[in-house]
């Protein structure tokens, strides 16, 4: 290639494309959140608009059958295993609807910060997720 095709190929302008955004990818350092709240045992209180949970069609009433492997027998248990989890993680949410089981393919969100703010879980002694 001759200098004078060089300087002609450095002056062409070549349409921009869109860029195509990657598949968000989990920050490594945070825990997973469905976005519910859990009452006695396993019973789901309520459902947070626009969670994880609400998404994936859980509501109050569902009572927790298993998450993922484990069958939890608490609120401690779920919640736990579910931090276990990165963001952006697939967790199988099995419930017991009324007399029916149910199954749901949640694809977990990021804890949001304000979840941990001191003073949030009275009574308990670490701030844990929903």
């Amino acid at each position: 290639m001759n200098t004078i095709t060089a300087i002609l190929l450095v002056g062409l302008t070549f349409p921009a494309l869109a860029p195509v955004p990657p598949e968000l990818r989990p920050d490594p350092m945070a825990r997973g959140y469905v976005g519910v709240t859990l009452g006695e045992g396993v019973v789901v209180q309520g459902v947070e608009p626009n969670t994880p949970a609400a998404k994936a069609g859980l509501r109050p009433g569902d009572v927790i059958v298993r998450v993922g492997t484990l069958n939890p027998g608490n609120y401690s248990d779920a919640v736990t295993h579910i931090c276990s989890f990165r963001p952006g993680a697939v967790v199988e949410i099995e419930v017991l609807r009324g007399s029916e089981r149910k199954l749901f393919k949640v694809k977990l969100g990021c804890r949001p910060p304000e979840l941990d703010q001191p003073g949030r879980y009275p009574g308990q002694r670490f701030p844990i997720d929903d």
